[in-house]
């Protein structure tokens, strides 16, 4: 037995390479992501603590290579680069911060509504149904319309606490799929504890969907907060995203998508490679991880 868990554990690391080398669109995603990650990470060193309420109109939207700035500067003043590295960084807090949460909530209480089943279920199921059917975005748009501005970490929570049936719903489901397996019979006859039967024996074989899932969702709230804060919904004033970018680029000219194309195409590019990098090695380890735990039943 503790071969096989060495074995299964040894695996993932070589089962995910693999899977990189087998696709170039998924190598290109990591490279890129690598990238970016690093472009944030050094960058932040540079980044000035309040570079979200900066106000300097004398340095205001200068073009590109201009007294060291290489893209400009903003409508604020702020070197639009380093702009750039402190919105990617708080979406990129966003979005994990979201993702993990409510990754937390459906593995927990989508796998005990799948074990336990019944009137658990039952009720589970309808408030998830009720859940589903209001119209969150008009609950997202009256919160933050009357909070007038969040913080991150509100945020974080609001999202979490109004996103999580759909994930829960998936993981009950596939909960419901692993509890009339043999394994997990044997292990009620024998005594186990249900959590460690849930935890070490059914969460195992769904990590692969769990791991996606959590890709996707990472994914989808960093397009959620930036579609939100575009719309004038979201954080507060002074909080740099990647939704003020946009809101603040789409205030200007029409012809400024053609006269500044400098300002939009980063942007644009960072929120591409973030979403669907992330989309993309999600599926990468899904797939290495189902690799990984055929080999632990040999």
């Amino acid at each position: 037995m503790e071969i096989k868990k060495q074995r299964f554990g040894s695996k993932f690391i070589k089962n995910f390479w693999r899977e990189l080398e087998k696709d170039n669109l998924a190598l290109l995603a990591t490279i890129l992501l690598i990238v970016l990650f690093l472009f944030i990470i050094i960058g932040q060193i540079f980044v000035p603590t309040d570079i979200g309420t900066m106000s300097n109109i004398l340095s205001a939207n200068l073009p590109p290579l201009t007294n060291g700035h290489i893209l400009g500067t903003t409508n604020s003043g702020a070197d639009f680069v380093l702009t750039l590295i402190a919105s990617a960084s708080n979406s990129l807090i966003i979005g994990f911060g979201v993702a993990i949460l409510i990754t937390i909530i459906s593995v927990t209480f989508g796998m005990i509504i799948g074990y336990f089943g019944g009137w658990i279920d039952w009720i589970a199921m309808r408030l998830i149904d009720f859940w589903l059917v209001m119209p969150l975005l008009m609950i997202l748009a009256i919160i933050f319309s009357t909070a007038k501005g969040l913080s991150i970490w509100s945020l974080i929570l609001i999202l979490a606490v109004l996103s999580w049936p759909p994930n829960v719903r998936l993981i009950r489901t596939l909960t419901l799929s692993e509890v009339n397996r043999d394994y997990v019979q044997a292990a009620k006859i024998s005594g186990t504890p249900w959590y460690k039967i849930l935890f070490t024996g059914i969460f195992p074989n769904i990590s692969s969907t769990v791991i996606s899932d959590f890709a996707l969702t990472l994914a989808g709230s960093i397009g959620i907060e930036t579609s939100l804060t575009y719309l004038g919904f979201g954080l507060k004033h002074g909080t740099s995203s990647l939704g003020t970018m946009l809101t603040v680029l789409s205030g200007s000219s029409a012809s400024s998508v053609y006269t500044q194309w400098w300002l939009w195409i980063p942007v644009t590019l960072v929120l591409i490679i973030l979403t669907f990098g992330i989309v993309v090695l999600g599926q990468v380890a899904r797939r290495a991880i189902d690799q990984r735990q055929s080999v632990s039943l040999i």
